[in-house]
């Protein structure tokens, strides 16, 4: 997903806590079309002289608010229009108190809208829940990648080294996203008091999302460098890749991270709230899906351009651009940019496009994963190989135990031929089967006969 930030909650005071969702209009979100028509139609209106009580005409960034009478609510239809996810069919309260003024928020002092009728919490919960299980998903598998191309060193190159950076950006991502969502978001109490270490948890995942966009854009520059420049040196392009995918990143995340440090506005709520600093984040990742587009588009060129030369079946031709299209796509982070411009549609529209967004972002290190190591041909013959050989000498192993089973039963048994020849009394057959299991205690029981019989 493009946007950095754990999903908008919907505003609601201490009385209403039983979802943790919240969207609290502010100087960041203003409905200027709605501002507009509340001064033409309702601000500009006077004071009702009727003698009674009532709460001024206000505008709270998102809807207008008519003269109310003291101790009355007044409800609007939600502003779905201007507002994502919002359902058209609730309404927003806004309180007025018996003294004559609207009700006022004790957290952030400020007079108070109640839109929690206008989101649905299971909504929400199922996107979550899309997020959480995808990213656990991405870094299971990850993890495994990691493991599976340290230990074959037959699979270590360049190329692999690039896929093992951008595993672990998966990885961490995944971490942090998943701790921002189960310890932040869901957890009312933490985002209201605001401390220390929701808000480094917080910037950390900022940092790391944008690491992993870096990489992203690192495994197209390496493919279309290699590619249109074959000779290239690949350890100096790593060296760079180094510098752009993990140091490239802090600083865009220092400047996000002293913007909401230093306005008061944005100092709160574990920074969780959209806020038009995020930006900063933003709009790094932007240029580098742009950019890889650029590239994943003159790759395309180049291989049909070579499967052409090579005067193959045009059908071959298509079943092979079509295969590296796959394969380029989640490596490259393109699949994002059907993101970046969302068409006006309905609620249900939107619930759709969240969980799809959110299938698309949390799932892709799984993608990758799949493709690059756990369907790659080279890793499934060094596993299989592997296998192989560990089968081979469990086979071994288990004949070897057997062999030296079947030796000392044969030596036992001759040791019992023996003792008959010599006279010597035999044991019933069913003691003989209990001592033949044992050599020591046969062996003693034959010396002290010996005894006896002299």
């Amino acid at each position: 997903m493009i946007t950095m930030a754990a999903p908008q909650m919907l505003n609601g005071s201490q009385e209403v806590t039983r979802t943790p969702f919240r969207q609290s209009p502010s100087r960041h979100a203003f409905h200027y079309k709605a501002f507009e028509e509340c001064k033409r139609n309702i601000l500009s209106k006077p004071y009702p002289d009727d003698g009674s009580l009532y709460c001024n005409a206000t505008f709270d960034n998102w809807l207008c608010w008519d003269f109310t009478p003291a101790g009355q609510s007044a409800f609007q239809r939600c502003p779905y229009d201007f507002i994502e996810g919002f359902n058209r069919d609730e309404f927003a309260e806004k309180k007025c108190m018996p003294d004559g003024t609207w009700f006022v928020n004790k957290l952030s002092n400020r007079t108070w809208t109640n839109y929690m009728p206008c989101t649905t919490h299971e909504e929400n919960l199922s996107v979550l829940l899309v997020y959480i299980s995808g990213y656990v998903l991405s870094v299971l598998l990850c993890v495994a990648c990691i493991i599976i191309f340290s230990i074959f060193r037959q699979l270590r190159c360049t190329r692999v080294i690039m896929h093992q950076h951008l595993f672990l950006s998966y990885i961490i991502t995944g971490v942090l996203w998943t701790v921002s969502y189960t310890q932040l978001v869901l957890k009312v109490d933490v985002i209201r008091e605001n401390p220390v270490w929701c808000k480094v948890v917080h910037v950390l995942t900022q940092y790391i999302s944008l690491s992993n966009y870096c990489w992203m854009f690192c495994e197209g520059l390496f493919l279309h460098t290699i590619i249109v420049h074959a000779f290239s040196k690949e350890k100096k392009l790593l060296r760079i890749c180094y510098g752009v995918g993990w140091a490239v990143p802090v600083v865009p995340t220092i400047i996000y991270a002293c913007i909401r440090a230093v306005d008061q506005e944005l100092d709160k709520e574990c920074w969780i709230p959209h806020s038009w600093a995020l930006w900063t984040i933003i709009a790094p990742v932007i240029v580098s899906l742009i950019v890889n587009f650029a590239f994943f588009l003159n790759i395309l060129r180049i291989l049909m351009s070579k499967l052409r030369a090579f005067n193959s079946h045009e059908q071959l031709q298509y079943r092979r651009a079509v295969k590296a299209v796959l394969i380029m796509i989640p490596l490259f982070g393109t699949n994002n940019l059907i993101m970046l411009v969302r068409p006006e549609m309905s609620r249900e529209g939107v619930r759709v496009w969240k969980i799809i967004s959110a299938f698309l972002v949390a799932y892709q290190g799984v993608a990758v994963s799949l493709i690059f190591c756990f369907f790659n041909g080279e890793v499934m013959t060094v596993l299989r190989r592997k296998w192989s050989q560990w089968r081979h000498t469990h086979d071994h192993g288990v004949l070897g135990r057997l062999r030296s089973t079947s030796n000392t039963m044969a030596i036992t048994m001759d040791d019992m031929s023996a003792a008959n020849r010599n006279g010597y009394p035999t044991t019933t057959s069913k003691t003989a089967s209990k001592h033949a299991q044992d050599p020591t205690e046969l062996h003693l029981m034959m010396n002290s006969q010996k005894k006896s019989a002299a």
